[in-house]
């Protein structure tokens, strides 16, 4: 099932439309709106620089955010671009533009800002294979999730949505089916997020649906395969699918916001406490000023605890958004060397560690993510294909590695946790995550393995791991402009986000010359 778009101007998955998420439209008063202005021109981001000098001649999709709403795009076309789609996030327009013709755009009344719309990819899979693929994956085991499926509590994400932003899901793979195989199935919603796409949400890639069998598989109703070898740790979570990746493995910041948004919007209707984002970005700048991070935090002070992928580039690497935001759970892979005990576990080669441009270290946990074999879409997949000796199970499974598989453990994890303890806030279920997990020796492993039992039997007082962080431009400015008051003379614990929607913040009252793109540490342009 997929959306359609009800106008040029509204934003995908119906956002515009329907019951709307309103940014302070409950609790904080709104503001008159203030006159298209720009006294000097818009500030280009350095990576868009960048385009200018790698081909002048080209062209270049960008994210416009403007000082006023209503506009009707008119600039773009005058300076040959063409409109793609608007966000709600910050009176946002997302065009493709002549690379020549972006300084003369920058210079329209009332454009603040043209960032790059960066290119996205789900988490490329570690081809290498220094031992063979065990088929009997024991990752379930090493985060303490198996041992809760059959405990007095049977803690097995039942009734919980964890939302997938990724490839899409092929529905009909029998690990997806309920308590039943006759029974209805746990996806309740597969989505087509990939803006101009005519294409239903069903994974035509093989990632997303790989990444849903870590959360939630079942390893049931496979002709030939003993039920219960590849068991996700959260097998009766309920799972909300939201494509965004074309069969590359490719997509768009852009994309991934109306998503994001898509799955905020939507969080009661479907239960929804976890949000899964097995990929990352090109580039690594800031959180403070990412758009893309902003969206991850809007999601997180609204409820969902937001689990990322922490890349696949080694140690010291860059690490970009969003795993480089603060408030999210990023995760690092081990290699778990297909023991059950812990003991021999390490990191694997692969996955990202070291500090942000922001200078926070990252990964925040660790969790299995070499050689772990979940559900395949179809092995005419492009995954598939592309490592066809990894195929098993008579084509219904595949054994990976990457953080993309390392991060859906978590999300599994903590699926449980909130089925125990449902009144845990993303903050609290952070800290708690992180305070009773066991260490993993070695660099890059962050507090280590997550412990569910641990974490469900935690009787001490708990603590918010937002305390002190300070959140992305465009919440502060969003706040600032619907309350007149700066940021840091409230509680902003106090405000009630759960009215929060960037589509009907009013984006015209933000002072944006109060807001320094260049106070952040941006990387060199090359």
């Amino acid at each position: 099932m997929s959306f359609t778009r009800p106008s040029p101007r509204a934003a995908r998955f119906g956002l515009a439309v329907g019951a709307s998420l309103a940014l302070f439209a409950a609790s904080l008063p709104g503001a008159a709106a203030a006159p298209p202005s720009n006294p000097r021109a818009g500030h280009v981001d350095p990576i868009v620089k960048k385009k200018f000098a790698a081909d002048a001649r080209g062209d270049v999709q960008v994210i416009i955010t403007r000082d006023h709403s209503g506009s009707d795009d008119a600039d773009v076309r005058r300076h040959g671009g063409r409109v793609l789609q608007k966000l709600n996030l910050a009176n946002t327009t997302v065009a493709v533009v002549p690379v020549k013709q972006v300084d003369g755009l920058a210079s329209e009344p009332g454009v603040v800002r043209i960032s790059y719309d960066t290119p996205v990819s789900v988490q490329t899979l570690d081809p290498l294979s220094l031992a063979s693929a065990q088929l009997q994956t024991v990752f379930p085991a090493a985060v303490d999730a198996s041992t809760q499926w059959n405990g007095a509590r049977q803690l097995r994400g039942t009734g919980v949505g964890v939302a997938i932003i990724d490839s899409g899901v092929r529905s009909s793979h029998p690990d997806f089916q309920g308590g039943s195989l006759l029974g209805s199935g746990r996806l309740l919603n597969v989505l087509n997020g990939i803006s101009g796409s005519p294409l239903s949400g069903v994974d035509d890639n093989g990632h997303g649906t790989f990444v849903a069998g870590i959360i939630g598989g079942r390893g049931w109703g496979v002709p030939g395969v003993t039920a219960g070898s590849y068991v996700g740790t959260a097998p009766d979570a309920n799972l909300i699918s939201i494509k965004v990746a074309d069969s590359t493995g490719m997509a768009h910041v852009s994309d991934v916001i109306s998503a994001i948004e898509w799955v905020s919007k939507n969080r009661k209707a479907y239960n929804i406490r976890v949000l899964n984002l097995s990929l990352v970005t090109s580039v690594a700048d800031s959180y403070h000023t990412d758009l893309l991070d902003a969206a991850v935090e809007l999601a997180w002070l609204q409820g969902l605890v937001v689990v990322v992928a922490a890349g696949n580039a080694g140690p010291n690497a860059g690490i970009t958004a969003p795993a480089n935001d603060p408030f999210v759970i990023t995760v690092g892979a081990t290699d778990d060397k297909g023991t059950l005990s812990t003991a021999d576990d390490t990191l694997a080669a692969f996955s990202s560690y070291g500090t942000t441009v922001d200078h926070l270290i990252k990964p925040d946990l660790v969790a299995p993510g070499r050689h772990i074999v979940s559900t395949l879409s179809s092995r005419t997949d492009p995954l598939a294909l592309r490592f066809p000796t990894r195929v098993t199970g008579g084509g219904s499974y595949i054994s990976l590695s990457g953080t993309s598989a390392a991060a859906p453990v978590i999300s599994g994890v903590i699926a449980q946790l909130l089925q125990g303890r449902p009144m845990l806030s993303p903050g609290q279920v952070k800290w708690l995550l992180t305070q009773t997990a066991q260490p993993v020796a070695g660099s890059g492993t962050g507090a280590g393995y997550p412990r569910v039992g641990a974490a469900v039997d935690y009787t001490n007082a708990l603590h918010n791991a937002n305390v002190g962080l300070r959140p992305n431009e465009y919440l502060r400015a969003a706040f600032a402009g619907n309350t007149g008051q700066t940021w840091g003379t409230v509680s902003w614990d106090s405000v009630s986000w759960d009215s929060v929607s960037w589509d009907s913040v009013s984006w015209d009252s933000v002072s944006w010359d109060s807001v320094s793109w260049d106070s952040v540490s941006w990387l060199p342009a090359d």
